[in-house]
């Protein structure tokens, strides 16, 4: 072997030796104690437990729920808004209350449904469907279901966040009528709650 070869051979053992020593690219940023973590964290932890939990209560299209599910960050807590699936003109929803220390838990949403009377009872629901709009600024999540297609009955109600729950604010009803009527806006059926 000549010189050059070995100082060739020797050059590149430094190389190879100097990448074995090279410092590991930094690990993810952990969240500080107290802090939320990425919203796709909190996303895929939830995410994870949907079948098995049967969180959608029955109604999971995965890749909608992939697509079109949010999570609003709202202090030291997260509201998970689960897409659960799409149905013909709305989408099946079902949410989650995520803490900073990694727990959470499903939330019920009331609301008032008529019996064959047409008194109204309270029920709760783990899931709804409708079509939803959050504002996390003063925290009001808003749905309207929609009884039929048209949109020109069925319910409108207004949910307050509070530390991981969401509180019945309004409810508004307004039932189907199997003549054509006036459409009347959600926003004007007539108020059932408070």
């Amino acid at each position: 072997m000549n010189h050059t070869q070995r100082l060739t051979l020797a050059t590149l053992a430094m190389f190879a030796i100097a990448a074995c020593n090279a410092p590991a690219p930094p690990a993810p940023a952990e969240p500080e104690s107290g802090q939320l973590p990425a919203d796709e964290v909190i996303f895929q932890t939830v995410y994870d437990q949907v079948e098995s939990l049967d969180l959608c209560d029955g109604f999971f299209q995965p890749e909608v729920t992939q697509a079109e599910s949010q999570v609003y960050a709202l202090g030291d807590w997260a509201l998970v808004e689960l897409v659960c699936a799409q149905a013909a003109y709305q989408l099946v929803y079902a949410y989650v209350a995520y803490q900073a220390d990694g727990s959470w838990q499903p939330l019920s949403l009331d609301g008032f449904a008529p019996d064959e009377t047409g008194a109204f009872g309270r029920t709760s629901e783990t899931t709804v469907g409708g079509l939803a709009t959050f504002d996390p600024e003063p925290g009001v999540l808003t749905i309207f279901s929609k009884a039929r297609g048209l949109g020109d009955c069925g319910s409108l109600a207004d949910y307050r966040w509070s530390e991981g729950r969401l509180e019945l604010e309004t409810f508004r009803y307004q039932a189907c009528s199997a003549t054509a009527e006036e459409f009347v806006e959600p926003g004007d059926y007539p108020q059932i709650y408070p």
